[in-house]
């Protein structure tokens, strides 16, 4: 298989952790646009998972943004921190928990779309929460999973959004308190 053009420059010596006037590095990048072979090739060559970019965001908060869960399961295995505050004090949690009131606010989209979305954010929590170590929720959002999947109109959709808000916010709740 051909190298690529990240692979080179990483052979070569780059600094997988160099970044822009921003701030941002190449994994800021790599997690926003969900290329996870990118991802993945970069914390193998020993780019930070906990890095922050100007306005403190990690790239778990930028692959939290847009829903991009295979970089957010590498991230997390490769050390990224579901704690981690961005300069508005915004975990990656918290994010998901925007991008659910942005989903229950029924901006119209088909169906199908919706039900897409809520399945990611079940899967990116589930991901949060098996890092915190909390199996005990992990089978509430399986329950919530298996619910989305029965469903056959935006109402039983959005009851399923509803509930996972709730639980999103009770998540981050028990966050908070730990800390």
């Amino acid at each position: 298989m051909a190298m690529t053009w990240t692979q080179q420059l990483l052979e070569d010596g780059a600094d997988p952790c160099a970044a822009d006037d921003k701030g941002r590095t190449a994994l800021h990048f790599a997690s926003c646009n969900g290329n996870d072979h990118i991802v993945q090739l970069l914390l193998d060559h020993g780019a930070d998972p906990n890095q922050r970019d100007g306005l403190g965001n990690t790239p778990l908060h930028l692959a939290a943004c847009t829903n991009h869960v295979p970089v957010i399961t590498m991230l997390l295995r490769g050390g990224a921190r579901v704690d981690a505050l961005d300069r508005a004090g915004r975990t990656p949690l918290h994010l998901a928990k925007s991008k659910l009131n942005i989903l229950q606010e029924g901006i119209s989209h088909s169906l199908e779309a919706v039900r897409l979305e809520v399945k990611q954010i079940i899967q990116m929590l589930r991901e949060y929460l098996d890092r915190l170590g909390r199996h005990e929720q992990k089978e509430q959002l399986d329950d919530l999973c298996s619910k989305l999947q029965r469903t056959s109109t935006k109402e039983q959709v959005d009851e399923v959004t509803d509930l996972l808000a709730s639980f999103t916010s009770l998540s981050l709740q028990m966050q908070m308190e730990k800390r």
